[in-house]
């Protein structure tokens, strides 16, 4: 009898060895977003206020930005929708006691060291981060030929304070971070004049200063006091569209298996007993080793002495859409319409009502850079007169519409001409240079003569038959449609 049960154990033993097809959806290998969870997230969220928790979710937002599509293009949509095109316009001076030529000199000096700012770019890149990590820390680095922000970073600083008299956001740096991998030569001379004092302050332990300077910038893409990214809440919608994505996956791959089954003979004459194989174990696992060496890795194979039914993992029985319904629910939690990324519906009175919101919640980030670049000017620059930046309100969207507008309030004296050379791309610098290489220098215009023609000789030129064609963006569904399809063509 005991020699019957070792036997038993011994077969057993040899079908535990004969492995099957693993299925195991939870490979964290092979993920892509899978250093972090639901319940981290909901955690670091808990408490706010700690400083290792906004580090924490910080993190989260750059790993995310890195590994997720639709975070990515939420940020840059954000980061980019205004166009930071500008004016630099004079305020605070009395036009019947201004000097034109001292007034004109001094407005180039501003131009000049605006145009050096490059605030189109440096802008852009503090705007990515500010909306990717909750808050931008930065400091200018001005040269005679040169104008950058220097990014700093969040886990050194934290938010402290705000200026009094401009408003704007203060931060303070924790000089305790300087060591031989964070090193003090790679900051502005003010924080290493700041470091060298606090190194030779004998017992000063508190090594966390506020950096007050027309030069240090801090931005942040709410009104919170918490350094936390703006979009934290849909971290959870994130990773449910990644275990979609992993789950469809899975599922793909199961319709692609296939399972082999060789049946072990076993004895069935009127001697035979229990367990009683034809063969023993050890030849079982020498013929089960041959074909599963030989077998692909969508085949598994299975050796046992039962009879097994068959289970088909049937891929038409998978629901495809799942990633699709995460991925709207994204969108819709984000408050920003899909149709901006997607192709799926062209509701374009939706869209544009959804591109106006969108543009009223970046405004908030904009009117602060604006704050601050003309805080910026009133601490470096000196003069008798007085100049400002204002960035206009055009963004990708409306860009066309704001250039109309501005072409039919110049038809009525308006002194506008600034903001449409702005909004056309050019640089008030090269604006003027171009005007008087093609005017005084080339004398383009008397050169450049125009056939004569209706349209130069007489009759209004911008008239035309019917009523006005309007924007494809002014455009109902409907309208489109009749575009198209072109069914007004006709007559």
């Amino acid at each position: 009898m005991s020699q019957e049960i070792t036997e038993r154990q011994q077969m057993l033993a040899t079908f535990k060895e004969i492995a099957l097809i693993n299925l195991n959806t939870e490979n964290a290998s092979s993920r892509v977003v899978g250093t972090f969870s639901k319940e981290d997230i909901k955690k670091y969220l808990k408490d706010k206020s700690n400083s290792e928790n906004q580090k924490k979710l910080r993190e989260i937002s750059k790993q995310l930005y890195y590994t997720s599509s639709q975070y990515r293009r939420l940020i840059n949509y954000y980061a980019t929708l205004y166009n930071l095109d500008y004016v630099i316009e004079g305020f605070g001076s009395n036009p019947e006691k201004i000097d034109p030529a001292k007034y004109k000199n001094l407005y180039i000096k501003n131009v000049d060291y605006v145009e050096r700012m490059n605030i189109k770019n440096e802008f852009t890149k503090a705007r990515l981060i500010t909306y990717r990590d909750g808050v931008f820390f930065g400091y200018a680095r001005v040269s005679k030929d040169g104008f950058y922000i220097q990014e700093l970073n969040p886990d050194y600083c934290r938010l402290s304070f705000i200026d009094a008299t401009t408003g704007l956001l203060g931060y303070s740096f924790d000089f305790s971070t300087i060591n031989s991998t964070n090193k003090i030569e790679s900051y502005p001379d003010e924080f290493q004049r700041i470091y060298n004092d606090l190194q030779n302050k004998k017992g000063n332990k508190d090594k966390i200063v506020r950096i007050e300077s027309p030069f240090a910038i801090c931005l942040k893409a709410n009104s919170d006091i918490y350094s936390i990214p703006p979009f934290v809440s849909l971290f959870e919608g994130l990773l449910d569209i990644a275990d979609f994505k992993a789950l469809n996956k899975n599922n793909e791959e199961i319709g692609n298996y296939k399972l082999l089954f060789q049946k072990i003979p076993m004895r069935t004459d009127k001697d035979a007993q229990i367990n009683s194989f034809l063969i023993d174990k050890d030849f079982a696992q020498v013929f089960h080793d041959n074909i599963e060496e030989n077998l692909p890795p969508q085949v598994g194979l299975m050796t046992s002495p039962m009879d097994i039914q068959a289970i088909n993992f049937d891929r038409d029985s998978i629901d495809k859409n799942k990633v699709g319904q995460a991925t709207s629910q994204y969108w819709n939690e984000a408050g920003v319409s899909e149709l901006l990324f997607s192709s799926n519906s062209n509701s374009s009175a939706a869209l544009k009502s959804s591109i106006i919101a969108d543009e009223s919640d970046s405004s908030i980030l904009i009117k602060d850079i604006e704050r601050w670049i003309n805080e910026h000017l009133k601490a470096t620059q000196t003069g008798a007169y007085k100049f400002r930046v204002r960035i206009l309100e055009t963004t990708r969207h409306n860009k066309d519409a704001y250039l109309d507008s501005r072409l039919k309030a110049a038809q009525f004296g308006m002194p506008v001409k600034n903001e449409i050379i702005a909004v056309m791309g050019s640089q008030p610098s090269s604006m003027y240079l171009n005007t008087y290489l093609e005017n005084e220098v080339l004398e383009l215009p008397l050169k450049l003569v125009p056939l004569q023609s209706s349209h130069t000789t007489s009759g209004d030129p911008n008239k035309k038959n019917g009523a006005p064609t309007k924007n494809e963006t002014d455009l109902t569904d409907k309208g489109l449609q009749t575009k198209d399809l072109e069914s007004n063509s006709a007559g």
